[in-house]
């Protein structure tokens, strides 16, 4: 029995191995089955991916492009509205500092009027002054020479009458022939039309 047994035992043994290799076979299959499936699965996420991430690129383009145009006219009004500002300011500037040259000019022309009524009055003074001092220096002069010929004659009265003692030759008081009579406005008219 033991061939018969052995036969028994081959044939079951090739059947169990024409079963496994079927098995085998068909796992094989499922397996390239399965990762053929899992290629697609993964070419399909692949191919997700990548549509999912150029849709992505194409929202943030719009979504950017969204915004700048939804920011852009207001940056636009917000420049603008600066831009107004800054030539209102400009403007007024401009209108201060034209305001600010007529003032100094006419500072200007007041400073120059003063100097020029200063120049006058230090003028008319030193001219006041002028005079002053030659009138004084003429008086000085005449006191000089009256001083002078003071020192040469001697004025007093004789008889009541004023009296002079001068030079010699001229008409001279009889009670002192030193002095000569000065006669007043009458009388010395008729001594003057008397005098040879």
């Amino acid at each position: 029995m033991e061939r018969a047994q052995l036969e028994e035992f081959v044939a079951s043994a090739a059947l169990l191995a024409a079963h496994l290799t079927r098995q085998c076979e068909a796992s094989v299959a499922d397996q390239r089955s399965a990762a053929d499936a899992l290629q697609r699965s993964a070419d399909a996420v692949g191919k997700g991916v990548l549509d999912g991430h150029a849709g992505l690129r194409q929202q943030a383009r719009l979504a950017i492009r969204q915004a700048l145009a939804d920011e852009i006219p207001a940056a636009s009004r917000a420049l603008q509205d600066s831009a107004a500002r800054l030539q209102a300011l400009v403007e007024q500037l401009r209108r201060e500092q034209v305001g600010a040259a007529l003032r100094m000019r006419l500072l200007g022309w007041k400073a120059l009027g003063a100097l020029a009524l200063a120049s006058v009055a230090i003028v008319g003074a030193s001219g006041y002054t002028a005079a002053y001092n030659l009138r004084r220096a003429e008086q000085a002069r005449v006191r000089t020479e009256v001083l002078q010929a003071l020192q040469h004659v001697a004025i007093t009265s004789c008889d009541g009458d004023p009296c002079l003692r001068l030079e010699e030759g001229l008409a001279r008081w009889p009670k002192n022939d030193e002095y000569v009579l000065v006669h007043r406005e009458g009388a010395a008219a008729g001594a003057r039309a008397s005098a040879p």
